[in-house]
């Protein structure tokens, strides 16, 4: 017939404009869709492999388009697919494990349909244009919901959506509830707009791609952000973000006070209220540093350390309001803004506040500990209107609470002696540096040879301009400044070098004692750094006694007791300085490795006048005898004093008796003479001083 076409491949004839070609034969009985592919036909309908599917699926979910919301570029396309193939009913959908899920629909309000009963699973199988003329006529189509039900559907066209790794994700399809046939133009014109939904999706996931690297560079800018303004430790504000928001709060509270104030209806405002809104615009600083935590530290470690102040953190946030900030300015100290106050009441509240909030013990390591702290409190605009005017007097304000307990509201008094202070901590600092300390030796005398056997190291600082500082001010000051161990380890490495040199030119037998504080035994390099120093300086092990309080002894940590055994294997002599002026004498004594007991000057002072210090000192005396254990007496001052000692057994004296602390120069003169002597059976008043 002149009105059609002869297919060379398949021996079948079309009509001019029309892609589906039906057989005469059982084919067109079955309703069989012969699938067209650039003038090749063949049949849809087998199976994917399961390797082929799951790469399928894995493409699919690469798009991230499942379940999402309708965009309107999807909802044009389906629509004008509708409109080129004239037909009311038009989806894109796409098809996972389980489901046909419509992306977009047109004539449809359909969602999903079960895998198993959809249109979609055989159309992805074939080649790029799939057809069901007739699905009421089809066995394979006949029974699904879509052609039963809505939206009794019997004409069914689709292409494949093919990603560039050729998986098909979904169809682009159109339906009649009519059978039918799709002209040329409209088969290309789906397949063009398959292929416009396909770019589509590959854009929308470079955007999604593009808004992930975005959004995950904004959480890393965001993170770095966080932690350059919090402490990793506790999450609080770090020092640089409390000081910016108290520069914000002040900026406020200037920009407030600078707008003029609102007249309340029928006449100005009264002096009550006046008060009150002056009041409201005032604000705190709190500085708080924790007492005793160095200790703690020390002893039980950092991991133990972080965990308290952990703890201490979350119960101070419960002591504040919303619009509060509390901060850690690093170590042990803290700081908190209170803006909105309504006067100087309401900051030694919270102040109270956050020392109760520490009476309760904190547990850490299966240990019940308990920490104070002292807390220094600004106002503004009472004691500064600007951020380090107000942290250094809330600072200043702190160190009066240290010394007084507490809490303590910042006052000009107060100022004078803080510089004072800070100063003395920088130029005790630059002492140390540039090595403008020196050192005293007191001998510590044999009562019945009157030999010289040991000396005892005392730091001494002579100030360029005030002369001397005495020790009773400097190393309470080293204490407070954490110089108290740089402090220690000078003495030991300057007085271990020169007794090694005193014991080869004048005085084989001498050995050296130097005082460390409770802080410096707590060290956990201790032992390495005393072999070390020992080593450097060529002072045998068995030529140094090492002094310690009773006070910080009986306030040691465990690690205490295996510190000081380590320190006496190597040949070191322990002393206890101070003797009976701690709250622990006898528990320690058991619990302490002790060589050598120094009575304090305070049972001496009165010995030969006091019959109780008598008794106490022939008990101390007896007691540490009976232990295997020497005695020295400090504060020897009188004859009487030693004449008692000497009586009551004691092994050496140590005082003004003798010598007082005197330059490495004058005590060469005296282990020149080796033995002091004189009148009274082998004692003489003092030689140096």
């Amino acid at each position: 017939m002149a009105d059609e076409h002869h297919d060379a491949e398949t021996g079948t004839g079309r009509k001019p404009g029309l892609t589906l070609l039906r057989d005469e034969g059982e084919a067109a009985e079955e309703g069989i869709a012969v699938l067209i592919r650039n003038g090749r036909s063949g049949v849809a309908g087998e199976r994917l492999r399961p390797d082929d599917e799951a790469a399928r699926v894995e493409a699919l979910r690469h798009y991230r388009v499942l379940d999402t919301a309708p965009e309107g570029a999807f909802d044009d396309l389906v629509a004008l697919a509708a409109h080129v193939c004239r037909t009311p009913i038009a989806l894109l959908s796409l098809l996972d494990e389980e489901r046909q899920w419509v992306k977009a629909g047109f004539g449809w309000d359909g969602r999903e349909v079960p895998r198993a009963e959809s249109f979609c699973d055989h159309a992805i199988r074939g080649p790029d244009l799939f057809f069901v003329p007739d699905a009421r006529t089809d066995a394979r189509f006949r029974a699904l919901g879509a052609v039963t039900g809505p939206p009794q559907a019997r004409f069914y066209a689709a292409v494949p959506l093919l990603t560039e790794g050729g998986h098909a994700v979904g169809t682009l399809c159109v339906l009649d509830v009519a059978p039918r046939l799709l002209e040329d133009r409209q088969a290309e014109a789906l397949r063009m707009l398959a292929r416009q939904a396909m770019s589509l999706l590959e854009m929308r996931r470079q955007a999604i791609t593009l808004a992930d690297a975005v959004t995950d560079r904004v959480e890393v800018e965001e993170n770095a952000r966080w932690q350059a303004q919090h402490d990793p430790l506790t999450g609080l504000p770090n020092r640089a973000l409390f000081q910016h928001r108290l520069e914000e709060a002040l900026l406020a509270r200037r920009t407030d006070r600078q707008q003029p104030a609102a007249k309340p209806r029928g006449g100005g405002a009264t002096a009550a209220a006046a008060a009150a809104a002056k009041a409201a615009d005032d604000m705190a600083v709190l500085f708080v540093d924790l007492d005793r935590f160095k200790r703690i530290n020390d002893t039980l470690g950092h991991a133990s350390g972080d965990l308290l102040l952990r703890e201490v953190a979350a119960r101070f946030s419960g002591c504040l309001r919303p619009e509060d900030t509390l901060a850690r300015m690093g170590g042990d100290e803290f700081t908190v803004l209170l803006p909105h106050i309504p006067g100087v009441g309401y900051a030694t509240s919270v102040a109270q506040m956050l020392l109760r909030a520490l009476r309760r013990p904190i547990q850490v390591a299966s240990q019940e500990f308990h920490v104070g702290a002292s807390i220094g409190i600004s106002l503004a605009p009472r004691d500064g209107d600007d951020v380090q005017t107000l942290l250094k007097h809330a600072d200043i304000a702190m160190y009066k609470a240290k010394a007084k307990g507490g809490y303590q509201l910042y006052s000009r008094r107060m100022n004078e002696g803080s510089y004072q202070r800070l100063l003395e901590e920088a130029e005790l600092r630059r002492a140390l540096e540039r090595d403008e300390l020196s050192l005293h030796f007191q001998p510590q005398v044999d009562l019945e040879t009157g030999e010289i056997r040991v000396v005892e190291a005392l730091a001494r600082w002579r100030h360029p301009e005030r002369g001397p500082i005495p020790p009773a001010h400097f190393i309470p000051l080293a204490e407070q400044a954490d110089l108290i161990v740089p402090l220690g380890e000078w003495v030991l490495r300057s007085a271990c070098a020169e007794a090694a040199r005193w014991r080869a030119e004048v005085h084989p037998a001498l050995r050296v004692a130097v005082n460390l504080s409770g802080r410096h035994i707590l060290q956990p390099r201790l032992v390495e750094s005393v072999e070390a120093i020992l080593a450097e300086t060529g002072l045998p092990a068995d030529a140094l006694d090492i002094e310690l309080t009773e006070t910080s002894l009986s306030t040691g940590g465990e690690p205490t007791p295996q510190t000081l055994q380590a320190l006496r294997a190597m040949g070191i002599r322990l002393s206890v300085d101070d003797f009976g002026t701690g709250y622990s004498s006898l528990a320690y004594l058991r619990r302490f490795p002790v060589d050598i007991l120094k009575i304090d000057r305070t049972f001496v002072a009165h010995l030969d006048r006091d019959v109780t210090d008598g008794k106490l000192v022939r008990a101390c005396i007896e007691m540490a005898h009976a232990l295997g254990v020497l005695v020295v007496a400090e504060g020897v001052e009188t004859e009487a004093q030693a004449r008692c000692l000497k009586d009551l057994g004691c092994d050496l004296v140590q005082g003004y008796l003798y010598s007082r602390p005197v330059s490495s120069e004058v005590l060469r003169t005296l282990l020149l003479a080796r033995r002091i002597r004189g009148t009274l059976r082998g004692m003489v008043p003092r030689l140096a001083g």
